[in-house]
């Protein structure tokens, strides 16, 4: 048994280093070597390309990926986490890692834009995330997550369905969700309380054209803020503080008023922040 699949072989080395686990980092060490090798595989790396490791914790994938020869950029939360990583692979060609908490920092390299990002997200953020890499465009090519089963299922989530959110339309419009598999509870130490989920998102190769992301994204905000109330009492409001009539922007998207947000597929909110883009010309 390897050092990352053992929990006393882990606790006995935070102990020696004076390392403590963060409740509020969400931190959970994945020691299923079955489950590294196939997001190892998932991956399909290749030399040369540039990666985003988000949470590497000790370095139990960051080894595997190093030796794939690649660019690893690393993004780790935990201070003394980021000195073990440092010692373990800093002087490791292709290996660089970024102190912090990855919400706040990735901003700094979004112009090097890597080929794939992956990670065990932490429950917590992970959602948050991810949704700030797409409210800001930022679509690597590949992207493997490890999150909570219940955000997997809402990022995946059809029109109509309980699961269904802004969250839900602001990742099927810049990528293909595919679900490959769940992981359980044991397969951490410590053991998270809830299943997860292992997930492959795809940025699209024509991406539905968002000509005003931070108006879409307000769109979207503001049609899911009252699932259960129509557009004309959700959206209505949003387009009175835009100086526009709500009703000729549902006549140009052609979309019913009377419709709840939670039915609207990513198309018809575009057609909305379209109809309302055109009124402000």
């Amino acid at each position: 048994m390897g050092f990352f699949d053992s929990p006393s072989e882990l606790r006995r080395f935070l102990s020696e280093r004076g390392l403590a686990l963060k409740k509020r980092f969400g931190q959970n060490f994945l020691i299923d070597p079955n489950v590294r090798r196939r997001i190892l595989a998932e991956l399909d790396l290749h030399p040369g390309e540039r990666v985003w490791e988000i949470g590497p914790g000790l370095g139990a994938m960051t080894e595997s990926i190093l030796h794939s020869l690649v660019q690893l950029r690393c993004f780790e939360i935990d201070h003394g986490f980021v000195r073990v990583l440092q010692e373990r692979y800093g002087g490791r060609e292709g290996f660089s890692i970024v102190p912090g908490d990855a919400v706040k920092t990735w901003k700094a390299f979004r112009s090097e834009m890597p080929e794939k990002i992956f990670g065990n997200l932490p429950y917590a953020s992970g959602a948050t995330l991810i949704g700030d890499f797409l409210e800001h465009r930022f679509l690597p090519g590949k992207w493997v997550f490890m999150v909570q089963k219940e955000v997997g299922r809402r990022m995946d989530a059809p029109p109509g369905s309980s699961a269904y959110s802004s969250f839900s339309v602001l990742c099927q419009t810049f990528t293909r969700i595919q679900i490959l598999f769940d992981v359980p509870p044991e397969a951490f130490y410590p053991r998270p309380r809830v299943v997860s989920t292992l997930l492959r998102m795809v940025a699209r190769e024509e991406p539905l054209p968002v000509e005003n992301g931070k108006l879409f994204v307000g769109v979207l905000k503001a049609a899911f803020a009252q699932r259960r109330k129509t557009l004309q009492n959700t959206l209505g409001p949003f387009l009175d503080s835009l100086h526009l009539d709500a009703g000729e922007v549902f006549d140009r998207a052609g979309i019913d008023p009377a419709r709840r947000g939670e039915t609207l597929s990513s198309e018809e909110f575009l057609r909305i922040t379209t109809a309302i883009q055109q009124l402000q010309e």
